[in-house]
This record gives C-alpha cells, sequence and structure tokens, in this order.
C-alpha cells in the first residue's frame, strides 16, 4: 500500500506542476513607430519638400523567443481625396535574423498640387522563423507647404519711342514731355498702381503675405515719377501692380543709369527686382 501511495503521489505532482507552465495565447513578434526628433508619427500632417525620418523597431515575443525571419514594408501613395486607389504601392521584402530589428529611412515628397495633396501610408511587417508576424501602420497627409517667391532682376528700358521690360507687370512708360526730367510709368488699362514703403521689400517673402500687403490698406497711384532722367542715381522705392490676370507683383526699384546719347535720345535703364 504504501508503494501505491507514493506512485499516487507522484502522479498527483506531475499533474501539478503541468497544469502551471503558462500558455502562449499571443506568440507574434512586436513591431512599434520609431519616435523621436524629425520621426514622423501616424496621423501626421507633413509638408512636401521637406526631409523626416520614419522608423520601425521589431523584437521576438518575451515568450516564445524566436527570432525574427523577415521584414517587409508596403508603401502606399493616394492623390487628392481619391482614397480607393493608390497612385504609387510597393512592398519591399527584407531578410532579417535575430531577436531585435530596426528600419529607418529619410521621407521626402514632391508633388505639383494645392493644400492637401494627397496621402502616404506605411505598413510594416514583421515575421519570425514560426511564421508569427505582426503589422503597424504609419499614414501621412501630405501638404504643399508655401513656398519663398521667386525673385527676379528687371531692368526697365527706353530709347526714344522704344520701350521693355514693363509689359509683364502692366506698365508703360509714357514719353516725357520736354519739361519733364522724370520717368512718367504708368498702368496699363485694367491695372492697378500701387506705392508702398521701402521695408515692404524685405517684409514679404512668400505669396500670402504679399498679397496681404496689396489688401491692407495699400496706396494706389496713377503714376510712378521718382526716377530721374537725367543723371545716374540709386534708389530704395517699392512699388507694386495688380495686372489684368489677377496676379500681385512688387517691384523694388534699385537705380537708374543713362546711356550715351544716340540718335533717338539717350538711353535709360531703371534697374531693380521684382517678387
Amino acid at each position: 500500500m504504501k508503494k501505491l501511495a507514493l506512485a499516487l503521489l507522484c502522479l498527483v505532482s506531475v499533474a501539478f506542476f503541468a497544469s502551471c507552465t503558462p500558455e502562449v495565447t499571443d506568440p507574434e513578434p512586436s513591431i512599434a513607430i520609431v519616435t523621436g526628433d524629425n520621426y514622423v508619427y501616424d496621423g501626421q500632417t507633413i509638408d512636401l519638400y521637406h526631409d523626416y525620418m520614419i522608423g520601425f523597431h521589431a523584437t521576438s515575443n518575451s515568450q516564445t523567443s524566436k527570432e525574427l525571419a523577415t521584414f517587409s514594408l508596403n508603401v502606399k501613395l493616394y492623390e487628392g481625396t481619391e482614397e480607393s486607389r493608390p497612385v504609387y504601392d510597393t512592398t519591399y521584402n527584407i531578410a532579417i535574423s535575430g531577436s531585435e530589428y530596426t528600419y529607418e529611412e529619410e521621407v521626402y515628397f514632391e508633388l505639383a498640387s494645392r493644400d492637401l495633396v494627397g496621402k502616404a501610408e506605411y505598413t510594416a511587417t514583421v515575421t519570425d522563423v514560426d511564421g508569427k508576424s505582426n503589422s503597424t501602420t504609419v499614414t501621412l497627409n501630405l501638404n504643399l507647404a508655401e513656398q519663398p517667391l521667386e525673385i527676379v532682376d528687371i531692368d526697365f528700358y527706353r530709347l526714344g519711342n522704344n520701350q521693355s521690360g514693363l509689359e509683364e507687370y502692366g506698365l508703360y512708360w509714357e514719353r516725357n514731355a520736354k519739361d519733364e526730367t522724370h520717368a512718367q510709368i504708368k498702368p496699363k488699362d485694367g491695372v492697378i498702381l500701387y506705392k508702398f514703403d521701402s521695408n515692404v521689400w524685405n517684409e514679404v517673402t512668400f505669396e500670402s503675405e504679399k498679397a496681404a500687403k496689396f489688401s491692407d490698406g495699400a496706396v494706389t497711384t496713377s503714376v510712378y515719377n521718382n526716377v530721374s532722367t537725367s543723371a545716374n542715381a540709386l534708389y530704395d522705392d517699392v512699388i507694386g501692380t495688380r495686372t489684368t490676370d489677377g496676379k500681385y507683383h512688387l517691384i523694388h526699384v534699385t537705380s537708374c543709369v543713362i546711356g550715351a546719347y544716340q540718335s533717338a535720345g539717350y538711353p535709360i535703364h531703371i534697374y531693380g527686382q521684382a517678387k
């Protein structure tokens, strides 16, 4: 009887220890988005033409400790509000090993469109040697940030009845009267001519700032006649036009140069910049 009792005790002990072994209910490896300065996060709106970082960190399951085998990244790009059909859809597969893996890359987008121009979707998937996998997704809204205005050189030229450089700004150089010593620059029909304080030129960098200067109490005028036609000189004048196509032009007049006399008269150049 003692042997039987001992055998029963051993059986009960085996059953007890077996029932305490934890069951692995979630054997998948882990994957998470890398966070930090300049790293994107899910749902973020990012600007085009800017550099960002995206990253994913994968680890083996803490209970199974199975090594990692593959990492894949699916990238979809959508334009406008059309979310059912991506204009770009590709998947990168990378063979990996060990218990940890970090994927990082630079994110940079350039598209030609309007405000919210589209969406990018990154789905990262990690799979271990047992074929268990896990995924996470980062969705980014793509926004076209306002770009700095382009600055171009201008040359308003007149010799006799010939003139150039003014047309695209909606201006013309009216022939000076015999006793008039200053250039008479006027707006064409339908064009509005403005004058500004000289500091406005440096205050305007973006299109929205330029439009605000024209709409916020800007002074209109019928003629710009501050440039002398009798001597070379430096200037710091800021004028502007609203042309018939609705565009605003900001003009910085910086100098006037008078050339040698010709049969048609003195050639005159009014130099500066526009944006």
